[in-house]
């Protein structure tokens, strides 16, 4: 190696695209394209080529499956191909802050650009995901596993991270050649989570346009609902935030030490508020999806104590999030599971 020679695995540390003997500018290219793929939406170049070998020529896997997953996994002829992540961080815009007409009523607003950037991070995440399993050639990503947070070193930011383990229906027609990678990113457009190929062959398992279907189901639960004749379709998510000011009655109740119960109405009409926009779009989604239903949703929401405008115009209330994730599925009633064995035990 000369003087001023990148060392022969130099490339590979810096982005992982493959190659030897790249000058710097050649590096520095190649990163430059990677963050690129990134802002369009996709992922790196150095996972991209890691997981589409993995996919052509095969390899040993990684995933997060027990013992008992993996061994149903051999059982029912699903095959495991790799962990595969979806992760964005994303930067919270401003917010305008309308003010109610009265002095000293209760007011509320969605908070748009808190729950526009929940929403963005998480479809980011999950087109990730979603194109990890596209390039390794699964048909579906299950145990997908969320995980949010924020972080002091970026303010007012959130992120989003999803992690699952890619499987391929060994069984499936046309399953043992590899997907091909999306297109999408490379023509330079911005890919939607569950974003897909050409449309394929669609084995069990896939949507109609061949893209690898993401769920939250365990390894169990997925393999019971293909038996059943149910089909999961992917995840629906959605997120939304309000703000909610207190009423002049309801300040009171709070600072004068009042010992009545009593509800605070406008809080909890806040609540609903929230939930009835999640539930919507958790209903919009799954009908784009021509799907019978939604299976596993889990809630989450936190109420946090928040403040709008400044000095003499300064409003406070409370911060009311509302999250809601799930599975769609459609009753496809292509099969009738099995009737169940009576088991007699003879030991007890």
């Amino acid at each position: 190696m000369s003087p001023g020679e990148p060392p022969e695995d130099a490339e590979n540390q810096s982005n992982g695209t493959g190659g030897r003997g790249a000058s710097v500018e050649e590096l520095q290219a190649r990163e430059l394209e990677s963050l690129a793929q990134v802002e369009r939406g996709g992922i790196t170049l150095g996972a991209e080529r890691r997981l589409r070998e993995l996919g052509e020529r095969g390899g040993a896997f990684t995933s997060d499956l027990s013992v008992a997953d993996f061994a149903l996994c051999h059982r029912l002829g699903l095959r495991p191909l790799s962990q595969v992540m979806g992760s964005s961080i994303y930067q919270v815009g401003y917010q305008y802050s309308p003010w109610p007409a009265g002095v000293g009523g209760s007011f509320m607003f969605e908070i748009e650009a808190l729950s526009e950037a929940w929403n963005e991070v998480r479809g980011r995440a999950l087109g990730r995901l979603a194109q990890e399993a596209e390039h390794v050639g699964a048909d579906a990503v299950i145990g997908v596993e969320l995980r949010t947070g924020e972080h002091d070193w970026a303010e007012n930011s959130v992120e989003y991270v999803v992690i699952g383990t890619a499987v391929r229906h060994t069984a499936s027609p046309g399953s043992a050649s590899p997907m091909r990678p999306s297109e999408r990113v490379q023509r330079g457009e911005s890919v939607p989570a569950n974003a897909g190929s050409a449309p394929r062959s669609r084995p069990a398992g896939r949507r109609e346009h061949g893209e690898p279907v993401l769920t939250e189901l365990s390894v169990a639960d997925y393999t019971k609902l293909l038996g059943a004749g149910i089909e999961p379709l992917g995840v629906v998510a959605w997120s939304s935030a309000f703000f909610v000011a207190a009423s002049y009655s309801t300040q009171m109740l709070g600072g004068l030490g009042f010992t009545q119960n009593q509800e605070l109405g406008e809080f909890t009409q806040g609540v609903y508020s929230a939930r009835e926009t999640v539930v919507q779009r958790l209903t919009e989604q799954a009908a784009r999806l021509d799907a019978s239903g939604v299976i596993g949703v889990r809630i989450a929401h936190d109420i946090a104590r928040m403040s709008v405008g400044a000095g003499t115009y300064s409003r406070g209330g409370l911060m009311v999030t509302f999250h809601a994730i799930g599975t769609a599925i459609r009753d496809t009633s292509a099969t009738v599971p099995p009737a169940p064995e009576p088991i007699i035990d003879l030991t007890s």
